[in-house]
This record gives C-alpha cells, sequence and structure tokens, in this order.
C-alpha cells in the first residue's frame, strides 16, 4: 500500500447533539471511535476517520486508482436514520467500488434490520420465534369482525397484516425496521383492548411499520457470533439480560443508550438452554451467510424455552457501554482481539467472487468525448 494512504477507514456516525436524539440513537459517541482507532493503530494500521458522506466519496475517488489489494479497508460503523436500508448504505457503495468492508453484505444487512422478514427466514430454518403480525401505520385492519375469521392465520407462525384480537393479548409492539430498541417501552406491552386504544393513540404513529408478536414473559438473553462462510462460525457465551439498575422492567430504548449502560450481563444460563440458543444462532448466521459480527436477541416463554427476537449485523461495538465486545470477551479475548479479527475476516471476504464486478469492470482510457 502506498504509504500515505491509510490502511483502514472508519466510517462512523458519530453521536450530534444538533440532531434529534431518536435519530442517532444507534450512533457511537466519539471517544468509542477513537478507542477503536488506537486500539487498530496499536497493531500498525494507518487509520482516518470518516464522518460524513461527501467526505468518503471523495476518498473513494482518491483511493480507488490503486490496486484492489492495496486499498483501505472501510471499518463499518454506518447506522443512518429513517431508512429500512441503512445499515446497507456502506456496504453496498463498498461492494460496488471495490473497497473491502467490515461487516455483512447488504442482503444480510437488510434482511436483518427488518424484523419481519428476520422472523420469517428463522422460522424457515426451524428456529423457534414467537408469533407475530405486522401492524401498518396507513393500512390498520379493524379486527372487531375478525374473530369468527381468524382461523385462516391460527397454524401460521405469521398472522398476517392486522391488529392483535383481545384472545391473543398479551402483545408486544416493535417498530419493524429499528434496532437499540427504538420506540419501545413499558407501554408496548398491550394486556387489553383498552391498552391497545391507548397506544394507537399516543404512539402508533410514530413510525409507518410496526411487529406485533405474542408477548414473552421470561429472562432475555444476548450473545455474539463472529466470522464468514470463508473464515468460519464461533458463538460465544450467552449473557442474561439483568435490569435491576435500569429504570425500566422492559429492555427499552431509556436502557439501550449509547450513553452509559445501566444493564448487566451475566453469563449464568444453564447448559441445555445455552446450547440451544448456540446452536440456532450458528445455523441463522450460516444459512444468511453473515460477516464478521453479529449480535443475537433472544427470550424466554412462559415455560423458560428460548424464542429468537432479533439480530443485529451492524451492533456497537464500544468498549465502554456495548453488548457484543462484552460477550467477545468472556469467550474468545481481549478488545484488540475483537478489531483484529474483524479486519481479517474484512480482508479475506474481499477476496471471494462478489468483489469481481467492482474489479473487473474497469474504466477504458480513451481520448473521446464519450468514451
Amino acid at each position: 500500500m502506498n504509504s500515505d494512504s491509510p490502511s483502514v477507514l472508519i466510517v462512523a456516525d458519530i453521536q450530534n447533539p444538533s440532531l434529534d436524539p431518536k435519530d442517532t440513537q444507534e450512533w457511537e459517541d466519539r471517544s468509542s471511535v477513537q478507542e477503536i482507532k488506537r486500539c487498530l493503530e496499536n497493531f500498525g494500521e494507518k487509520v482516518e476517520i470518516i464522518e460524513f458522506p461527501s467526505k468518503l466519496l471523495q476518498k473513494l475517488s482518491d483511493y480507488s486508482n490503486l490496486e484492489p489489494q492495496n486499498r483501505p479497508v472501510l471499518f463499518h460503523l454506518v447506522e443512518g436514520f429513517r431508512s429500512r436500508n441503512r445499515e446497507a448504505l456502506l456496504p453496498g457503495l463498498a461492494e460496488y467500488s471495490g473497497f473491502p468492508h467490515t461487516g455483512s453484505d447488504a442482503y444480510a444487512q437488510n434482511l436483518s434490520l427488518d424484523k419481519h422478514l428476520s422472523k420469517l427466514f428463522c422460522a424457515s430454518a426451524g428456529v423457534p420465534t414467537s408469533p407475530w403480525m405486522i401492524c401498518e401505520k396507513d393500512s390498520v385492519e379493524d379486527t372487531t369482525n375478525l374473530a369468527r375469521n381468524i382461523a385462516r392465520n391460527s397454524d401460521s407462525v405469521f398472522r398476517g397484516v392486522r391488529l392483535p384480537l383481545e384472545s391473543e393479548f398479551p402483545v408486544f409492539f416493535k417498530p419493524r425496521f429499528e434496532g437499540s430498541s427504538l420506540g419501545v417501552g413499558e407501554e408496548n406491552l398491550i394486556s387489553n383492548q383498552a391498552d391497545l386504544n391507548q397506544f394507537l393513540q399516543s404512539k402508533f404513529n410514530e413510525y409507518s411499520s410496526w411487529i406485533c408478536e405474542t408477548y414473552l414473559p421470561g429472562e432475555e438473553w444476548t450473545m455474539a457470533v463472529i466470522g464468514s462462510p470463508t473464515y468460519g462460525y464461533k458463538a460465544s457465551m450467552v449473557a442474561r439480560i439483568g435490569l435491576e439498575n435500569s429504570t425500566e422492567k422492559i429492555y427499552g430504548e431509556i436502557t439501550k443508550t449509547k450513553l452509559s449502560m445501566p444493564e448487566k450481563l451475566y453469563f449464568d444460563l444453564d447448559k441445555e438452554r445455552s446450547d440451544l440458543i448456540q446452536k440456532n444462532s450458528l445455523e441463522l448466521c450460516k444459512l444468511l451467510k453473515t460477516s464478521g459480527a453479529v449480535r443475537l436477541d433472544w427470550k424466554a416463554d412462559a415455560e423458560g424455552k428460548p424464542m429468537f427476537l432479533e439480530w443485529n449485523l451492524t451492533p456497537g461495538l464500544s468498549s465502554f457501554y456495548s453488548a457484543f465486545p462484552i460477550c467477545y470477551s468472556e469467550s474468545f479475548g481481549t478488545y484488540s482481539d475483537l478489531m483484529k479479527e474483524l479486519l481479517e475476516i474484512a480482508r479475506e471476504e474481499f477476496l471471494t467472487e462478489r468483489f469481481l464486478y467492482s474489479k473487473l469492470k474497469k474504466e477504458k482510457q480513451t481520448t473521446g468525448i464519450d468514451g
């Protein structure tokens, strides 16, 4: 690589007080990004931090004349906001431009961000997940007269695009395309028709699409998977999420902030359920062909059985407040080991066929105006 060019570009959304806090809930703080930079530099990488799309486009233009093997790795910390494509923006651009990047490809990122598609994928793989339905802001179906017709969905884990019936309470509402528990609070737990009416009036219009799933009353767990199809996969120990220091009884957006970490992680799950969660989590990642870091969340039903909740293919990587590095450190190595492994996976992934298009489609050198 040219000695003047970086080996890693950390492309990051960094929390900004001039923007709506809800929009930047998933963004890292500056000290966390600086710690990642310091860590990468400690094992010989030359690192720059890029915060803005226009700056990134300029850098890609500057370094596109380098041979592919000499181009910097794009370290993916872009969350965006208000778009179902937001976590796929950087991987798509990297693949099109011919630059290696940490994290999964655009296809996997988009599927994982959509809670409905994630649960369909999960159910198709035989992984247990709570029954659910979709509720769209602009097309809410009145369920008042649906009781006699509900049999059409009673045998399916996915119960359609509609509001829940009284016979299906309690249920829990989540924004379909958000992470970090955005839009999630204690009022999202619906136990009766009065609760539902209040939720529809006070909160439902904040997001265009929701999933509504049968409520799981048991413990909540999280764990880390790291790897790729060529690198191989490994699953961390499973962590129970403790909320004793939180003001919430539900793991919502007040607790799941990137300004602090009031939740606690306990690695005390029994072997039988831990093995089940690890096995199913690895199966999901292998089927989707994820790359790099994946955090998977699970919750117990009334009988204590683990049920898949959701996954995050752009998980928080802060050494100060993120669950993924804690799970990794408990099972595999240090924070520096994690950073090094993410780069190794990215560089190995860059050798696969999905980057052939950008490597082989080269601009012709011509003298004509139209090329």
